[in-house]
């Protein structure tokens, strides 16, 4: 089938799309090589929405989704042209247009296949975009790799957290392309195009990484971009809910007195519901304050265990330093995200661990049981802040085995679940578990049966009762007990 004629399409929006579809698809084709994978993404808004800030650059735009947004733009524009002339005047580049454009220009057809989305800009502003923000990087990472270390300060932090964003990355080729291109002539300078590799990234990912990342000899020789370099020296550096009473289990009795003959079937429904919650609920790993008042310990691992590493060994809980610093949060959850755009669906280990922590601290006395693992400047109360806000931007995993870390999560629970004060209430499940058999069982005749149901439901009672003076004496966490009597009260 013949193409249409841009000419002949009246609607000038319409025409240029066109035209620039056409342009776009003929340098596509004369590509030789095959597509590389995609691994440049936009974060859905399932993830976003608690926090878009935490994803949409504040200072500095880069890449062609954020070059252009008008905060980042107006404070940076300028200053990245700047920039941009400082390194090509040290690299003594008379002509840019002829050694860094043209040769970047190639690339932008292969670029755009590392997208999950369609780039509307065409080829030549593409080019502009990814070179600009190409050499501002080139020399924010020169800045960082001197024999001494930087001073990092509040600016330089705010920077960190923008460039280490999901939807800011920068492809490494395109790097590589740019600085292949500013050391083009012969002698000493080659060497330097020839020893570019993703190493670049290790000093400033080492600065503002929240966890320790892996030896030099770990590190990846190739990477697509800087927050795929950082999240994988993170999960591959290894060896070679707040507490609250139970809600009062007397609202539950003073409403199974009231209910008319006439409701029992709605009272029959709403009780099988609460038992099936409280049977099917998960006991979640408590707190550090909780877990210490039980006789945990907690220990920081050694510089060159990870994530992966984390154990218990009885009731000593051994986990990886995190250095926790202003642009942490955003970091984290960049990487979180990253975990989950790119994972195979078979490993989540960065999340797992942040749920690990979120768990973990709830309050700030569990901060201070943590003080041999939870580093940096921020006060105690921002830390809580920190894992509360991320506990909510963590997408649901499924894994299809066990990991390490599951493990070590199971073998915590298991530690405290023994504890003495925990068998009345594990108890109480089996009990709870027996009542919705009875239930379930008798469920064809309750509307001619009435007064049975009634009976057990008013059993159920009872067995809220004996929970609510388990969690007076014991105290329950809120994520354990939770039931649902606001269906009941409606």
């Amino acid at each position: 089938m013949a193409s249409k004629d841009p000419s002949l399409i009246s609607n000038p929006q319409e025409q240029k799309w066109v035209v620039e579809i056409t342009k776009i698809l003929d340098h596509q084709l004369e590509i030789d090589n095959e597509n590389p994978l995609v691994s440049l993404f936009q974060v859905p808004e399932i993830i976003t929405t608690k926090q878009p800030e935490a994803y949409e650059p504040q200072q500095v735009g880069l890449g062609p989704i954020h070059h252009f947004q008008p905060r980042a733009y107006k404070k940076m524009e300028q200053k990245k042209l700047a920039v941009m002339r400082k390194v090509l005047q040290d690299n003594e580049i008379e002509d840019y247009k002829l050694n860094v454009l043209h040769n970047v220009k190639k690339l932008v057809p292969i670029v755009r296949s590392c997208y999950d989305m369609f780039l509307e800009h065409d080829d030549e502003l593409l080019t502009w975009v990814f070179v600009i923000d190409g050499l501002f990087l080139l020399n924010l990472f020169h800045n960082y790799n001197q024999p001494e270390l930087p001073e990092v300060g509040p600016k330089k932090r705010l920077v960190a957290q923008d460039v280490l964003m999901v939807e800011n990355q920068i492809p490494f080729m395109v790097l590589k392309e740019i600085n292949d291109a500013l050391h083009v002539t012969t002698g000493s300078r080659s060497n330097i195009a020839n020893d570019f590799s993703p190493s670049i990234f290790q000093i400033f990912c080492k600065i503002h990484s929240p966890l320790k990342l892996c030896s030099e000899s770990q590190a990846p020789s190739s990477v697509d971009h800087i927050l795929h370099y950082m999240y994988y020296s993170i999960v591959n550096n290894f060896r070679v809910r707040p507490n609250e009473d139970a809600i009062v289990a007397t609202e539950f009795f003073n409403f199974v007195k009231k209910i008319p003959k006439d409701e029992i079937v709605q009272a029959y429904e709403q009780t099988i519901s609460i038992l099936e919650t409280f049977t099917q609920t998960k006991l979640i790993i408590p707190s550090a304050s909780n877990l210490h008042a039980a006789g945990f310990k907690f220990h920081s691992l050694k510089e060159d265990e990870g994530i992966k590493d984390a154990l218990v060994w009885g009731k000593d809980v051994y986990l990886p330093i995190v250095t926790l610093y202003k642009e942490s949060d955003v970091i984290l959850k960049n990487l979180v995200a990253y975990e989950a755009l790119t994972s195979n669906s078979n490993s989540f280990p960065l999340a797992e661990f942040m749920v690990l922590m979120c768990a973990l601290v709830v309050n700030v006395d569990d901060v201070k049981r943590l003080e041999n693992v939870i580093k940096g400047d921020l006060r105690a109360d921002e830390v809580v802040k920190l894992f509360t806000g991320i506990s909510g931007s963590i997408p649901a995993m499924k894994t299809s085995k066990e990991s390490n870390l599951q493990g070590t999560i199971d073998e915590i629970n298991m530690a405290y679940n023994n504890r003495l004060s925990m068998k009345p209430y594990l108890l109480l499940k089996k009990l709870a578990q027996w009542l919705l058999v009875a239930l379930k069982a008798i469920g064809g005749f309750v509307g001619s049966t009435w007064k049975i149901v009634a009976y057990v439901v008013g059993i159920v009672t009872v067995f809220m009762l004996t929970l609510q003076a388990y969690c007076d004496v014991y105290g329950c966490d809120k994520t354990v007990t939770l039931l649902p009597f606001q269906l009941l009260l409606s």
